[in-house]
């Protein structure tokens, strides 16, 4: 076992500072325990743990103690280490299986289970193996009917796989959107539409499942955040679309969830499934506050589409000359509106953890990183709607805003969890996945330099076409 690649390091600068192949993403134990610059960091951190018990590791220190961690898992199945498989027949705690024996009462199961590993290694179907080894262990005793429950609504989680099916409803449904518009509009609308059904029939019982079978609200990690902003996106979008049937609020929705389904996809899979720490034990204030924040960057993920698709149809595809600066066009309207919803939201969730905060820590606020950030992404929402209130921020400005605004969202909701990691929200913080923030930051303020540069062109074109026409009307339309 310890020559085999069974450890993970996903990050991958973090390989290259540690001398592995960038190539790996899977080592063996072997390598990674005669690394020194694993063992430098962590001597560094157990030195600075002793001299401040209350110190914080650093990125790659934290990187290294995850490799430590997987590397202790590892070890104790090499030395015997036993999986709790076979439920007590007089109801107590599981009793465990194990490469050099069983713990009292679960021998029957033990030569099924050895069967089970000897396919597995052979490569042969382990369908025959793995209901032997269930016969057997039902033989010992059987899991409680809840447990039991559980466990079959897993299976078909795992098997239905609802987040791929999620990703490739929407995905269908966004080509077949936008090829509406070029021809066989209402065919392909109602392709799409149909689409965007399955898309959020699949995401609600992806989430469902993961409440039932958690027992809890499925918001206690980065994978699980992603995916409630994808719903919060789509079911905000859908009542916003029933009452204005002209907006672009459903289509803005569908590539919001789209794209939280797709990064999610990136979590891995330890990330995805890590156990709840004890700070979050609480129901309570898993629905009212984690539900409420991450649901508003659902909401101002889907007023940062809209920007975007203010941006492509007015300023990068249009081709008749910008006069005025306009106000109240009826797209930039719409992410007004998605503004104004997600800015309550994330205010009352900020106020909320702030009671929560004073509940578990003894005190309402005390800056830490998240809770800065977190005021710091409202000041910058409540100063947008005040300047487009006022006038400050015409069309192409509010866009842009709606933009820049949800790169505060980013931070807050990643960077300080994952770039930053530092606070008291340390339950909240990982690693991996910077590559692709880094190159969605860079493709955004590209993105946003182009339409600046085509919105000034346009402009020319109309100071010199003729005297500027009539100023657009300042009246909001809904």
């Amino acid at each position: 076992m310890s020559d085999r690649r069974l450890i993970a390091i996903e990050n991958r600068p973090f390989r290259r500072r540690l001398g592995l192949d960038e190539s790996q993403r899977f080592f063996t134990p072997h390598e990674l325990l005669r690394n020194t610059a694993l063992q430098e960091l962590w001597f560094a951190f157990g030195e600075a743990q002793q001299r401040d018990p209350e110190v914080r590791a650093t990125p790659d220190q934290k990187r290294a103690l995850q490799v430590r961690a997987s590397l202790e898992i590892v070890m104790g199945f090499m030395v015997g280490r036993r999986l709790a498989l076979v439920p007590h027949p007089a109801g107590g705690a599981y009793v465990g299986l194990g490469a050099h024996g069983a713990d009292p009462g679960a021998e029957g199961a033990l030569e099924a289970m050895r069967a089970f590993g000897r396919a597995y290694v052979s490569g042969e179907q382990l369908d025959a193996a793995a209901a032997d080894l269930r016969a057997d262990i039902d033989a010992i005793a059987t899991p409680h009917a809840a447990v039991a429950r559980a466990v079959r609504l897993e299976v078909f989680y795992n098997n239905h796989r609802p987040w791929l099916m999620t990703a490739v409803a929407y995905g269908f449904a966004i080509v077949a959107m936008g090829l509406s518009t070029v021809f066989l509009r209402k065919l392909l609308f109602m392709v799409g539409m149909v689409l965007i059904a399955w898309g959020t029939v699949e995401q609600i019982i992806g989430l469902s499942l993961r409440t039932i079978i958690l027992d809890r609200a499925p918001v206690s990690n980065t994978y699980e955040a992603l995916l409630w902003m994808g719903m919060v996106s789509i079911g905000v979008a859908v009542v916003a679309q029933s009452i204005n049937r002209r907006g672009w609020y459903l289509i803005a929705g569908t590539i919001a969830a789209e794209l939280a389904v797709l990064f999610a996809m990136l979590v891995p899979l330890a990330d995805q499934t890590n156990t709840l720490p004890p700070v979050l034990r609480s129901n309570y204030w898993l629905i009212v506050h984690v539900l409420t924040i991450t649901g508003s960057y659902g909401v101002l993920a889907l007023a940062a589409v809209l920007g975007h698709v203010y941006l492509v149809r007015e300023i990068l595809l249009r081709r008749t000359p910008i006069r005025t600066g306009a106000l109240a066009h009826p797209t930039l309207v719409q992410t007004y509106r998605a503004i104004q919803i997600g800015v309550l939201m994330l205010t009352a969730g900020t106020i909320l953890g702030g009671v929560w905060a004073a509940d578990s820590w003894g005190r309402f606020w005390g800056w830490d990183p998240k809770e800065t950030w977190a005021l710091i992404s409202i000041v910058v929402y409540f100063t947008m709607l005040h300047a487009r209130h006022i006038g400050w921020l015409r069309d192409f400005g509010l866009a842009v805003a709606a933009i820049v605004g949800f790169m505060s969202i980013v931070w807050t909701f990643y960077g300080v969890n994952y770039v930053m990691a530092a606070g008291l929200h340390s339950y909240g913080f990982g690693s991996g996945g910077e590559v692709w923030v880094a190159l969605w930051a860079a493709v955004e303020i590209a993105f946003l330099g182009l339409c600046k540069w085509r919105q000034m062109a346009l402009r020319r074109m109309g100071s010199d076409s003729g005297p500027p026409g009539p100023t657009a009307s300042l009246q909001a339309q809904s």
